[in-house]
């Protein structure tokens, strides 16, 4: 499934609970929903970077004059973005990259000098 597609099999999730059994069922398939993301965060952390000129999780930003030419992507640094939610519930390891990545901007931030 592409991020940009509507998730309509869980709509079709939530409103079958809700119709079979009201506001019980809608809220036993939403708590099954999320359980299911949780797992899906722990077996697939990752996503492509898909920004306005994203490298399409290739990691190669390639040249405008020279094309067979590549430097590593600035938007995702070389690699594949981590998901949203894997910074916060994700495996051990994909949460301690995130954070060295949180911690690693907010230090470039600071340290600009060109302002």
């Amino acid at each position: 499934m592409q991020k940009s597609t509507f998730p309509w099999v869980l709509i079709g999730i939530l409103a079958l609970g809700a119709f079979g059994a009201g506001i019980v069922g809608f809220v036993i398939a939403a708590v099954g929903l999320f359980i299911v993301y949780l797992v899906s965060l722990r077996i697939h952390p990752r996503i492509r970077h898909t920004g306005s000129r994203g490298c399409a999780g290739t990691g190669e930003h390639r040249g405008s004059v020279f094309t067979w030419t590549h430097r590593k992507c600035p938007g995702c640094n070389g690699g594949r973005l981590i998901r949203w939610g894997a910074g916060i519930w994700g495996a051990e390891h994909i949460r301690h990259e995130h954070a060295r990545t949180r911690a690693a901007r907010a230090t470039a931030r600071s340290n600009r000098t060109w302002r």
